[in-house]
């Protein structure tokens, strides 16, 4: 059976997969023939994902980061998806198996290069060459950035207008200096890259002072990212089969994200447009994104000056089952 340290160190690897509002989802037990990854219900967001598909696509994240994490200890595994067994409280995912060795994943060392940017990106070139993906496709003309940046910022404004979902958000946002999460989970100032005067502001607008501001018209541009959307080198609409376990399109992702760090980019997604029937409408008929298919996730690719902010996660004691 694997030791209680080895294990610690692959959880600790798997549990930087991305996670929407860095809620992390995902947990893991040990046994003598394997590992199960499994969701959490504790930390769902009823309002902003009420089918639990994010939170899958989260966990299937997390899986991948296993499996990846798992081959950089040459320990190779069988993946059996278990989304559709539901179940409350703490739901399993997947079921991995010990299965021999292997050799380490091209993608090991990207686990802790991959990291999300909200902000502004650098300017100049990336290169793109050879990196494409039958499950994404990538816009990089100034025009259809532009329609994107415009369409994320009208849809994301709807979604901010639902007072239960400024609330869920405000729950996972750590703007104050005291609060003691900051380094756990939930989205830092510094993860937003807040000053901590506009990180007041923005506790305050988006708790009791929306009303106020969306009547006066203010809103729209406090929360507008047309102008980071635009400086993004890439923008990927990510899409995969419309029947497929949001597990399996959880490790796509992964990867996805993966391959782009190993390009020198970071990511930011504008998760509005794919929660959003119209704007997923939209963009599909638009791109040519057939019937068939699903958008899972539109994200903004591009480089970064300086260094990624301050990563906050569970100790990987804290997710061991």
């Amino acid at each position: 059976m694997m030791d209680r340290q080895t294990f610690e160190r692959i959880v600790a690897q798997a549990a930087l997969a991305p996670s929407v509002h860095n809620t992390q989802p995902a947990r893991w037990r040990l046994d003598e023939t394997g590992i199960d990854v499994l969701c959490d219900g504790a930390v769902a967001l009823p309002v902003g994902d009420p089918d639990g598909r994010d939170a899958a696509l989260s966990c299937g994240a997390a899986v991948e980061a296993t499996v990846i994490a798992l081959s950089a200890e040459g320990i190779a595994v069988t993946v059996e998806d278990l989304w559709a067994g539901q179940g409350p409280g703490v739901r399993p995912v997947a079921r991995l198996t010990f299965a021999g060795s292997c050799e380490p994943d091209p993608m090991a060392r990207q686990l802790e290069r991959r990291y999300t940017h909200r902000g502004l990106f650098a300017e100049g070139p990336v290169s793109l060459f050879g990196w494409g993906r039958a499950d994404t496709m990538l816009l990089t003309d100034p025009t259809r950035k532009a329609w994107l940046a415009a369409l994320n910022d009208r849809v994301s404004l709807q979604v901010m207008r639902d007072a239960r979902f400024r609330r869920e958000l405000l729950g996972w946002i750590r703007l104050l200096p005291w609060d003691r999460r900051a380094e756990i989970d939930g989205l830092s100032r510094e993860a937003m890259r807040m000053s901590p005067a506009v990180a007041i502001a923005a506790r305050l607008v988006l708790g009791p002072l929306w009303r106020l501001c969306d009547l006066l018209g203010l809103t729209a541009a406090i929360t507008a990212e047309a102008e980071a959307t635009i400086s993004a080198q890439a923008i990927a609409c990510f899409h995969r089969p419309l029947d497929e376990s949001p597990v399996v399109s959880g490790r796509a992702y992964l990867r996805m994200c993966l391959e782009a760090a190993h390009l020198g980019m970071a990511g930011w997604p504008m998760a509005a447009l794919a929660d959003t029937r119209e704007s997923r409408t939209e963009i599909c008929q638009r791109i040519g994104i057939p019937e068939d298919r699903r958008l899972v996730q539109v994200l903004r690719f591009g480089k970064v000056d300086g260094p990624p902010p301050p990563r906050a996660r569970r100790s990987a004691e804290t997710l061991i089952l």
